[in-house]
């Protein structure tokens, strides 16, 4: 209760469109960013019990926060310039999502086909990494280019290290870390008191 009150109180400084929008970025990249640790420990040649369980902790405590922020926005009212923005870019950022996935199977089919599986961690990072360049202008938050720019930087980066195990880790972690890392960032700003007082917090 004591979050929707603090939510609510921040409205009309940041808007309750931008609000739903980064705590429902935040579950997102909990969950993207899980899965692709989880894979981290799958190909890091060593997958023990133990990994997944030091994992697990970061993964069930990101995602179970950011679902408390969706539920704590969800009900807040949105303006109509936001709800016209919204109308307007639509369109857009299921164009944007639907050639995410559409570029993800080709490379994965590709990728397999030519028997090049090492280089999906790598694939996955700089194809997710792209996708967020346009929901800067979609959502207004600048902090997407971050997320994107860090992923790609970090997929690619990842090419320079020998072909094994350790390239498949850092492939994954690139992603994982950086959708935990700005999820983080996310979760820490909506949740206090003083975060989204002025706009150029989340731009």
């Amino acid at each position: 209760m004591g979050q929707t009150t603090s939510a609510i109180s921040r409205v009309g400084n940041v808007g309750a469109f931008q609000l739903k929008v980064s705590a429902r970025g935040a579950l997102i990249r909990s969950f993207f960013g899980s899965t692709s640790m989880y894979w981290a420990v799958v190909l890091s040649g060593n997958p023990t019990p133990l990994r997944f369980s030091i994992l697990a902790v970061p993964a069930v405590g990101l995602i179970a926060w950011a679902i408390l922020r969706v539920r704590a926005t969800r009900n807040l009212p949105s303006s109509a310039e936001e709800l016209a923005h919204w109308r307007a870019v639509r369109k857009f950022y299921w164009l944007d999502v639907g050639l995410e996935w559409g570029l993800i199977g080709v490379a994965v089919f590709a990728l397999a086909r030519f028997g090049r599986f090492e280089l999906i961690p790598q694939t996955f990072g700089v194809i997710i990494g792209l996708h967020y360049f346009p929901l800067v202008k979609f959502f207004r938050a600048q902090q997407y280019y971050w997320t994107g720019g860090v992923m790609v930087t970090a997929a690619l980066g990842s090419l320079l290290i020998h072909r094994g195990h350790i390239r498949n880790v850092v492939g994954c972690a690139a992603v994982g870390l950086a959708l935990w890392a700005t999820c983080f960032a996310i979760l820490c700003w909506s949740s206090s008191p003083f975060g989204g007082r002025n706009k150029s917090n989340v731009r």
